[in-house]
């Protein structure tokens, strides 16, 4: 489940279908579906299929926080709660943080 997003225009274009000039309109179908893979989720397990999600923890300066792809290009990044099954932090990075 999603209990938080770090951007209001993500919130927005989830919870109230608001389109938004962040987001390029060729991933907002897929970047729609993944978001409800993660609201759904309750399980680290539940991220990890499909494959393509790439479900990964992520280190460095990002160390406690997990991405799944939206496309080759842009992930979503948040801070997984396994033992609560809770997404918290949520936001849409366009791969930058390599």
């Amino acid at each position: 489940m999603i209990v938080g997003f770090r951007d209001d225009w993500l919130r927005a274009f989830f919870v109230d279908d608001v389109h938004s000039r962040n987001i390029p309109a060729d991933l907002e179908s897929r970047l729609f579906r993944k978001l409800q893979m993660i609201d759904d989720a309750t399980t680290d397990q539940d991220l990890r299929v499909p494959p393509s999600n790439h479900f990964e923890k992520l280190r460095g300066k990002l160390g406690g926080l997990h991405s799944i792809r939206v496309n080759n290009q842009w992930r979503l990044i948040f801070r997984w709660d396994s033992s609560r099954g809770e997404a918290s932090d949520l936001y849409l990075d366009d791969h930058s943080y390599r």
